[in-house]
């Protein structure tokens, strides 16, 4: 971790600490590869290092060896029977570490890449990426604005709900200072009571905030009712949609105003192009995010959206808090000028560094 991050219910990491990540290397019978991965951040999922690792390892390895690499609506079956769901996906950060690799090795296989495959178009292949804001007072926001900014920035997120008393002012710094069509964007990682998230909406909404994003603890749908009839601010849900029935559920309600796109949140990519279908029958746009997610996992998200026409803002945020320059030697030709530029490579379009993982790898 080369700086910390804080939110409404937990940590991503100090500065001088780590940031575990867990890998998937997905060989196939012709000796073709595919690579994905996950990070579990406790405290933002259920799911820690040792439960992704141990239910790969021991579940669903072993439900998905010996199938055909084609059939990814079986190979989803297979990790459905091996780990069950309750009231949603189970295990999702490890079946979407899973699946991307599915999914790299696929396109890999069809000389195409991800967006390609998908459907997309190769021309599509850059991601505007929204710059997250740790601050929580007016002179802090506008020091790392500054930061963003000279990066090349137009987008810019913040965390809501931390420091509570000071959301408006943060609010109304962000608003001040950015360009004209930045896209402001505040996230509550579900630290409101529903009181307080009234409060603030009513004030962002006033401020010109673009979308509040899960105000209210993930299990309060009739909260979340409550809000969407309080306010006009835009909403969406994180936390509270993991799988595609969790998505529908809100947006036949009309309880949310975006799709926020987490991959590793809603269980891989398969599941997510459902989340995605959902959305566009109920005539919603997308957003795309992720909680400091590793540089395969940034680039697939975007090679994902892309395919479907979404060019930004991404708050896919890893590169401001983790230092994988190890793994991912190329990263700076790849990520510069606070965007993501993909090249027509087969596949994801990045693998990690294998040497280096072997360096880093806890056993």
């Amino acid at each position: 971790m080369i700086r910390s991050f804080s939110f409404a219910s937990g940590s991503a990491g100090k500065a001088g600490g780590k940031a575990p990540h867990v890998f998937v290397k997905l060989t196939d019978s012709d000796g073709g590869v595919g690579w994905g991965e996950g990070r579990p951040v406790p405290g933002w999922s259920p799911e820690t290092l040792e439960t992704v690792t141990s239910t790969l390892r021991g579940y669903l390895a072993p439900a998905v060896s010996g199938l055909s690499v084609t059939d990814r609506w079986g190979v989803h079956r297979a990790m459905q029977r091996a780990i069950g769901r309750g009231p949603s996906l189970g295990q999702p950060i490890a079946r979407a570490a899973l699946d991307m690799a599915l999914h790299d090795l696929l396109a890999k296989r069809a000389g195409l890449s991800l967006r390609a495959f998908l459907g997309g178009d190769n021309q599509r292949n850059r991601m505007a990426l929204s710059y997250t804001l740790t601050g929580h007072d007016r002179a802090s926001i506008e020091g790392e604005m500054d930061e963003g900014q000279a990066g090349g920035f137009r987008h810019f997120n913040f965390k809501a709900a931390v420091a509570p008393e000071t959301d408006v002012e943060v609010a109304e710094t962000v608003k001040a200072r950015i360009a004209p069509g930045g896209f402001v964007w505040a996230d509550a990682n579900q630290g409101f009571q529903l009181h307080n998230a009234r409060r603030v909406a009513s004030a962002f909404e006033t401020i010109g905030v673009d979308v509040l994003e899960q105000p209210l603890p993930a299990d309060q749908f009739g909260q979340m009712a409550a809000l969407r009839a309080s306010t006009n601010i835009p909403l969406a849900v994180d936390e509270a949609s993991v799988g595609p029935a969790d998505f529908f559920r809100y947006a036949a309600r009309g309880l949310v105003d975006y799709l926020v796109i987490k991959v590793t949140r809603s269980g891989g990519i398969w599941p997510s192009l459902q989340q995605i279908a959902i959305a566009e029958a109920a005539g919603l746009p997308l957003l795309v995010s992720g909680l400091t997610d590793g540089f395969l996992t940034k680039i697939a998200v975007c090679q994902m959206a892309l395919a479907y026409g979404f060019a930004g803002p991404a708050a896919l945020n890893g590169s401001q808090f983790t230092d994988e320059s190890a793994l991912f030697p190329e990263k700076h030709a790849i990520e510069y000028v606070g965007s993501v530029h993909l090249s027509d490579a087969p596949g994801i379009g990045v693998e990690p560094d294998e040497g280096a993982l072997r360096l880093l790898a806890a056993r």
